[in-house]
């Protein structure tokens, strides 16, 4: 026996037996052994803010790592969608900035160890409502020969409501309307925009109404032609003056008309400039004399420039 017990690989298997037996004796005296388990991440959800003039803008950060607590068993069994991480709004009565603590909820039979981070910043904003014109921007490029007469919109105004922060960015309310390739005007109900200076839409703010009707007027382009503007002028200088030279600005206009009123008219004169009595270069601005069924596309006033030089 003394030479069986002087073995050592009998006395490592003896002692391997002695321990495994000591754990069972400890294991079943400690009915409550307990293991902690991580869970994450977490989104967190928050209750609604009291005040309807304010909005909730960020949560930072927006989930959460929850450590449990509880027997081998019941951890393990345990998953995320049995955790319920939340943020209580019901005390904030104003914009700004807070921390604020995260609440947890957990499934039966484990407790909440940590919850990390414990608190969160949680940023409020004022909400406002403000007033625009509406405006429609045509896209594209109607058929060849033919142009947009006009478009209006359905309503003058629309209003814009979210974050002051956001609306401050907000520089126009527009709706694009394709025209692109059309010969006849229409009526469609197009999406109202909130953009910034740089047309480009701003977030986080609503447009009501959002639709609006489109009325565009698309029509051929009429004949039209580009000719000289002959300056007329009545009168006499003073005595031993003259008239000098004569110009105008711009020299020549773009008219249209129907093609029979066209054909025949080669030049555009100006109302008459009186040069009676003058001793000293006159300047007038006067409008362009259009015979009838003619009109000015781009001006319909030129700047005249009668040059009184002494004559001899």
């Amino acid at each position: 026996m003394d030479r069986f017990l002087e073995n050592d690989t009998v006395l490592k298997i003896v002692s391997v037996v002695m321990a495994i037996l000591l754990w069972v004796i400890v294991s079943s005296s400690n009915p409550t052994q307990t293991t902690n388990r991580s869970f994450g991440p977490i989104p967190l959800s928050q209750s609604s803010l009291t005040r309807s003039n304010l909005l909730v803008g960020t949560l930072d950060p927006n989930t959460v790592t929850v450590t449990l607590k509880g027997s081998p068993q019941s951890v393990q069994n345990a998953s995320v969608r049995q955790i319920a991480a939340f943020v209580d709004l019901g005390d904030i009565v104003r914009a700004g900035t807070y921390s604020v603590p995260v609440r947890v909820s957990v499934p039966e039979a484990t407790s909440l160890v940590s919850v990390v981070p414990n608190h969160i910043v949680v940023t409020v904003e004022q909400l406002g409502t403000k007033r625009y014109s509406v405006a429609l921007r045509p896209i594209g490029t109607p058929a060849p020969g033919y142009e947009v007469k006009s478009s209006i919109a359905g309503i003058k105004e629309a209003a814009v409501s979210g974050p002051t922060n956001n609306l401050a960015e907000v520089r126009a309310v527009i709706a694009d309307v394709s025209v692109g390739g059309r010969t006849t005007g229409f009526q469609e109900q197009v999406i109202l925009l909130p953009v910034n200076k740089r047309n480009q839409v701003v977030p986080d703010v609503q447009v009501s109404p959002n639709l609006v009707t489109a009325t565009v007027v698309i029509a051929a382009i009429p004949p039209q032609k580009t000719v000289p503007i002959v300056v007329k002028y009545t009168g006499t200088p003073a005595t031993g003056y003259q008239v000098g030279q004569i110009t105008v600005s711009p020299t020549t206009v773009s008219i249209t008309g129907t093609t029979t009123a066209l054909d025949p008219i080669s030049q555009i004169d100006t109302a008459s400039v009186s040069v009676a009595g003058q001793n000293s270069t006159v300047t007038e601005t006067v409008p362009l004399v259009f015979p009838k069924g003619i009109s000015g596309i781009t001006i319909d006033k030129v700047t005249v420039t009668v040059t009184i030089t002494p004559s001899g």
